[in-house]
């Protein structure tokens, strides 16, 4: 049997073969901006349409977004990789907005040019261990015509391609 410090690393090595896309969660409280980058964003309903992400509490941004309630999950094409590494962690937290062309909607900073962006509010959070999981009611969904977002797998980026199949004969 596994001890815990081997379970943990045979979970983390199998976490990297797990293929993600790469988001940017950004939310605005009391005139300051905040966002982080996320893999951890999971289709939840279409009845009613929602999403959840999961945030760990100890983030810049864990407070601002429960407090604010509402936020954008904005999800990052193969070319903004600057835009994803400006967000975990490489910038502090004030100079991550720097990165990227970043607008607002109702109050909410959102990146326009992404491969799509999903406005939100925080229909329920949930608390377990280190993370909140946040499950989002989505209330506007906008996205670029071209598909090619930008992907982390085994501790780096990739993308995405479709796979050639051939009909068996």
């Amino acid at each position: 049997m596994l001890n815990q410090d081997q379970r943990t690393e045979h979970f983390r090595q199998s976490m990297r073969r797990l293929a993600s896309t790469v988001c940017v969660i950004s939310c605005k409280r009391d005139g300051e901006r905040y966002g982080i980058t996320v893999t951890s964003v999971t289709p939840l309903s279409f009845s009613p349409i929602s999403i959840l992400t999961c945030v760990n509490k100890s983030a810049s941004i864990s407070a601002p977004l429960k407090d604010e309630g509402r936020y954008c999950i904005n999800v990052l094409r193969a070319s903004q990789a600057d835009v994803s590494n400006s967000f975990s962690g490489s910038l502090p937290p004030k100079e991550r907005f720097g990165v990227g062309e970043w607008a607002e909607m109702d109050g909410v900073p959102y990146l326009p040019n992404a491969q799509a962006s999903l406005f939100c509010e925080i229909d329920q959070a949930i608390s377990y261990a280190t993370h909140d999981i946040i499950i989002g009611g989505v209330t506007a969904a906008y996205f670029a015509a071209d598909i090619a977002p930008l992907i982390y797998q085994n501790g780096s980026y990739a993308v995405a391609a479709p796979l050639a199949l051939q009909k068996a004969g």
